[in-house]
């Protein structure tokens, strides 16, 4: 291999730092021999120093240090940090050795090249699916592992636009041509569009019958804290409620008795504040029918009911508020969960004898950080055994910092892009060791589509440009200029005499 760089000063097992005659770019690949044998580095930092154009100085001053700089090459040094991603010999056998000696300093550096790089991000087999190209070498495909992604978790963090549901739409393709099933909890309707093979779009349906009454308190909308009102509607919603052939009627019908006394087996204790509580949740329950009535479904069975084995399975949430979703999360999770244990103890009329991957959009929303939703502890507990039972997750979020560290921390693997803010930034270097600071430094750099793949489902980190998915039409700027032009095209053409008239 030709020599592009040698290693300078204080060299470690895990990091070199070298000089090169032109400049590295950050994510590409070089190699360095070892007392362990020959190691892959990737490089996460490249900068150039000039000695003599160092330090404050007028614009006079700038420019004659400028033109003596141009006539020494000596002042000019182009210097690299890589990181060490494991010995070669072992990454081709699918394994990340690192090397316990580091190179000598003087040793030379040499650029990977693509065929080992592709020998290493392009493993064959049947758990491997292609999503993209190294960023630095568009000619090396680069594969994942599907079985990581179905066992040890998985979260795409990156801001909006840098490509994180492009990316969940990719893999939920790549699940369908493997015949698996995918959940995507879709909370701002990105994927009503996804045409790939095997998905099926789904509003999803609470039926009141199946909430206790708290859940339905908090479904309708009554405030945590209006205890009358909830007390009143654990007094009328009952068996007679729950078995009647119309919920609502039925429900509504108790509390205007209730209101207005007309049943006086049930009126021992009841006092006029009672009373006025039974008035406000007629008001609450109308409210509720009129503006979320579509997420109402007194006769559909259990969450867990619409969704298709074997399938790409698209729930619109859009619809539903932040409390009835989470809610919705959480029986959807339990009823899974205990669907594959059972699974995985081999009892009969399961509904998924295979592993079942959940992505959450807005991932945020349903694992806060510093709070308890109504659906943390379920999503709390899959993160740490789903793995035994196949049921795996996927979080998707715009902003890590505000997810649960410690669910986060449970990911083998993360898809990280874009993120801006500091508090992100600090936050994916607490969860994941893959990710260092200099690495991070290049977080906002990165254009849309591409991310920074680390953890068990890649052979080793890499920047890599995620495929396209052609399929997803929904989530992409929309082009205003060109509908408004379609629009004013549409419109009918009036004579004056009508313009009058209108």
């Amino acid at each position: 291999m030709n020599e592009i760089g040698i290693v300078l000063g204080e060299a470690r097992p895990e990091r070199i730092a070298f000089t090169a005659p032109e400049s590295v770019r950050v994510g590409d690949f070089v190699t360095v021999r070892t007392g362990d044998g020959p190691v892959l580095y990737m490089v996460e930092s490249s900068r150039v120093v000039s000695e003599l154009l160092s330090g404050t100085m007028d614009y006079a001053t700038a420019e004659e240090a400028r033109r003596a700089s141009s006539r020494n090459p000596r002042d000019r040094i182009r210097v690299g940090i890589a990181r060490a991603l494991g010995l070669v010999d072992e990454l081709l056998r699918g394994r990340r050795i690192y090397p316990t000696l580091p190179p000598e300093p003087g040793s030379s550096v040499s650029l990977a090249d693509d065929r080992l790089l592709s020998e290493i991000y392009r493993p064959d087999g049947h758990r491997w699916v292609e999503v993209g190209s190294l960023l630095r070498r568009p000619g090396v495909r680069v594969s994942i592992d599907l079985n990581a992604v179905a066992s040890r978790h998985l979260a795409i963090l990156a801001i909006t636009g840098r490509g994180k549901s492009n990316l969940l739409a990719l893999l939920a393709k790549r699940v369908a041509e493997k015949n698996g099933t995918m959940v995507i909890i879709d909370y701002h309707a990105e994927y009503g569009g996804l045409t790939i093979r095997g998905v099926k779009h789904i509003i999803p349906k609470l039926n009141p019958r199946l909430l206790h009454v708290e859940e339905l308190a908090d479904v309708l909308g009554v405030r945590e804290k209006a205890e009358r009102q909830r007390a009143v509607l654990h007094k009328v919603v009952d068996k007679e409620v729950k078995e009647a052939q119309d919920f609502w009627e039925k429900i509504k019908d108790k509390l205007e008795r209730f209101a207005y006394g007309e049943d006086a087996s049930e009126q021992e204790g009841i006092d006029r504040y009672d009373r006025a509580a039974a008035l406000r949740l007629l008001e609450i329950i109308d409210r509720a029918l009129r503006v979320w009535g579509q997420i109402f479904d007194s006769v559909s069975k259990r969450p867990i009911d619409s969704i298709y084995p074997n399938r790409i399975n698209v729930l619109d949430v859009s619809g539903y508020t932040e409390l009835q979703a989470q809610i919705l999360v959480a029986y959807l999770l339990e009823e899974l969960l205990e669907d594959r244990k059972a699974a995985v103890r081999g009892e009969p009329n399961v509904r998924f004898r295979s592993p079942v991957i959940v992505a959450l959009e807005e991932a945020h929303v349903f694992v806060p950080a510093g709070e308890e939703s109504f659906c943390s502890s379920v999503i709390e507990r899959i993160a740490r055994e789903g793995r035994k039972f196949g049921l795996s997750l996927i979080l998707v979020s715009q902003r890590p910092s505000r997810l649960d560290a410690d669910v986060v921390s449970q990911m083998g693997s993360f898809a990280i892009s874009g993120l801006t803010h500091p508090s992100d930034q600090t936050f994916v270097r607490q969860v994941t060791d893959e990710v260092t600071s200099e690495l991070g430094a290049s977080l906002p750099s990165l254009n849309p589509g591409e991310m920074i793949l680390v953890g068990s489902f890649v052979r080793a980190p890499a920047l890599v440009r995620v495929d396209l998915v052609e399929e997803k039409l929904i989530g992409r700027d929309i082009d205003a200029v060109t509908e408004w032009r379609k629009d004013a095209e549409s419109k009918p053409s009036y004579t004056t005499e009508e313009l009058i008239r209108l």
